[in-house]
């Protein structure tokens, strides 16, 4: 075989690599939809949306009240909450994804066994859609087994439909 020949090949399995690797990498990235009250899964913790109250203010901006059950089930260890692990994703008119963190930046430590309720305010501006809550803390022992799962479990705080399927 000649050098040019070697080279295509090697182009051409980098190729394939890189295909898989993006098939491996968006397919589990794809949202699945929960409804308010299902348990979010992250490790030995939960995250359950308990309820949602939506505003409009007078120039248009989106209030989002949103309670969040967190649980600690785990038998040793506490957990640290933070207000930022939930984040609002919303979709602007052209179909651009936009991140909206909560206004206020509360935390506490939640010990093994116990349970506490985070009350968070979102303001979103007007044009905004598709607004989903969403939940990110990083990625613990439970959570390598199943790709991080609970970051792709999503509430609807409104009708969801988004562009792209994202």
């Amino acid at each position: 075989m000649r050098k040019t020949s070697y080279a295509a090949i090697g182009a051409s399995a980098i190729v394939v690599l890189l295909i898989a690797w993006f098939g491996v990498w968006a397919i589990p990235r794809i949202p699945h939809v929960v409804a308010v009250g299902t348990p979010i899964r992250h490790d030995d913790f939960l995250f359950t949306v308990t309820q949602i109250r939506r505003s409009r203010l007078a120039n248009g901006t989106a209030l989002y009240r949103v309670a969040v059950r967190v649980q600690n089930e785990a038998k040793i260890v506490n957990y640290q909450w933070r207000d930022a692990i939930a984040y609002v994703r919303a979709f602007d008119a052209v179909g651009f994804g936009h991140n909206f963190y909560p206004v206020m930046h509360g935390s506490f430590i939640l010990p093994a066994g116990g349970e506490r309720t985070a009350n968070l305010e979102f303001l979103l501006p007007g044009g905004f859609s598709s607004a989903n809550l969403r939940f990110w803390d990083g990625i613990f022992m439970g959570d390598a087994f199943n790709s991080g799962a609970y970051g792709r479990e999503i509430v609807p705080l409104e009708d969801y439909n988004p562009p792209f399927g994202t």
